[in-house]
């Protein structure tokens, strides 16, 4: 059974950076968006978890960007589960412009978590999940694990009511976005994010007063974010073009 589908989104104005092109908050949401759309679909969406007091998380992500799509383009996201395990699923995306070339590519891993004790559930309690599974090839290579950064720890963040997603903790692309802010405008502006790469290790609450440390190799930026206990709750690598 070919369990791809592919889900119609336009670039909308209040997306896109000062250049005009699609943030990449704007692509890593749009794929957030598809993956919740098509899990829906397929009978195991957050509503459905809900139910069961179970909710997705997302544990890991990588995204590889050939170009960014402008204000106004069209672009296609087609998306499909290629694993299952007791604690992990992997969910892959295709990103196509209009015209049907590729721009991008994808791969997640997500988690399911009891929302009281917030531990771990096993994914072969959701019915027909592992049915789901197709064996098409990894649109790009899987995320890999992170190394911590060394460098001294900066001021980032304090974790507000509009970062807070459903599942009451930081929306998964306000990392992201907390972390581009920090960089140079000139750097964001000529250069492009080829491979990014976030590996989400614990939760963030409103009021966490977060901190930042990152360190640069070459084309490669290296960023970690701490919580108030020191502990890093997530990793983020960005390869630049």
């Amino acid at each position: 059974m070919d369990t791809k589908r592919t889900y119609i989104y336009r670039i909308e104005p209040r997306e896109v950076d000062c250049l005009r092109r699609a943030t990449l908050m704007t692509l890593v949401d749009l794929l957030l968006h598809t993956a919740g759309e098509d899990a829906d679909r397929n009978g195991f969406g957050v509503r459905t978890l809900n139910l069961r007091n179970a909710s997705w998380v997302l544990t890991r992500l990588a995204v590889e960007i050939d170009r960014m799509p402008a204000e106004y383009d069209n672009v296609q996201v087609t998306t499909w589960v290629s694993n299952v395990s007791r604690a992990m699923t992997t969910r892959n995306f295709d990103i196509l412009d209009a015209r049907g070339e590729r721009i991008a590519g994808a791969v997640t891993n997500w988690a399911m978590i009891d929302l009281d004790t917030r531990r771990l559930l096993d994914l072969h309690q959701l019915p027909a999940y592992d049915s789901m599974t197709q064996d098409f090839p990894l649109p790009v290579a899987l995320p890999a694990r992170l190394s911590s950064p060394d460098a001294p720890d900066t001021f980032l963040h304090t974790v507000v009511y509009s970062d807070l997603d459903f599942n009451g903790h930081a929306n998964s692309v306000k990392y992201l976005q907390w972390v581009i802010d920090t960089l140079p405008l000139e750097w964001l502006l000529k250069r492009r994010f080829a491979r990014t790469e976030i590996n989400f290790l614990q939760e963030t609450r409103h009021g966490d007063r977060l901190t930042l440390r990152s360190a640069q190799t070459g084309d490669t930026l290296l960023c970690e974010i701490r919580n108030p206990n020191g502990e890093a709750v997530c990793r983020i690598a960005f390869r630049m073009a």
